[in-house]
């Protein structure tokens, strides 16, 4: 990707990183569907909820990721001496 000079990179380092959210969206369906829920806003409570806690977790495991990658892009091109 970087040798190439594809500078999206930021964004693939950050939904990768961030990819655990789906993981607990699945998660947090599957365990759904274990209660017994029997009204409209215990649904709506429940995955809206759970949609802002994925969201959350998605800024913070995606800002970790960004943060690394561009760390090790920093040290590797400060490596490279051009002459």
């Amino acid at each position: 990707q970087l040798c190439g000079e594809d500078y999206h990179w930021w964004w693939r380092s950050f939904f990768t990183s961030g990819s655990i959210t789906f993981y607990v969206l699945l998660y947090s369906v599957a365990y759904f569907k274990q209660l017994q829920a029997n009204n409209f806003a215990t649904y709506v409570l429940y995955f809206g909820y759970t949609g802002l806690a994925s969201c959350g977790l998605l800024m913070m495991t995606g800002c970790v990721g960004v943060l690394f990658s561009l760390w090790f892009n920093k040290t590797i091109f400060a490596s490279i001496k051009v002459d």
